[in-house]
């Protein structure tokens, strides 16, 4: 029973280390529609989340939005190294939508994080995401 006990910390360790389900590729230019639920991995903020990999060329320009009517979405984007690059909740000039313009510091897979916030019931539903690259500088 000792060594069971001794395990059980070195199991947590273990899940806690194995990712959230691959993530799925968003091609620039390209629309890709998702959902949240319940289920999904829990976001930093309390909300739930899902990732996406996008590939970038160093110093490209890229606009990320998300949009939903069922919670309030934050986009986040990763450098290949899984260091944060950037964050947005709300778009300026009102409503809750997301949208990210920033430049890639390093060439490879980035990954874009959609988020929600936990506002009641309201952090689960239906969203869209989209990367466009608008230059190549």
């Amino acid at each position: 029973m000792r060594l069971a006990r001794s395990l059980i910390p070195f199991a947590i360790a273990a899940l806690a280390a194995v990712p959230a389900a691959a993530a799925e590729p968003l091609p620039p230019g390209k629309t890709v529609e998702g959902t949240l639920r319940a289920e999904d991995r829990p976001a930093d903020n309390g909300g739930r989340s899902h990732d996406y990999t996008l590939e970038l060329t160093e110093g490209q320009l890229v606009a990320i939005t998300v949009k939903s009517t069922e919670f309030d979405p934050v986009v986040i984007l990763f450098g290949p190294d899984n260091e944060r690059i950037a964050e947005n909740d709300d778009k300026e000039g009102g409503g809750t939508d997301s949208l990210l313009v920033t430049s890639a510091p390093s060439t490879g897979k980035h990954t874009v994080r959609v988020n929600s916030l936990p506002m009641g019931d309201g952090h689960t539903g239906a969203y869209s995401v989209r990367a466009v690259v608008i230059s190549e500088d």
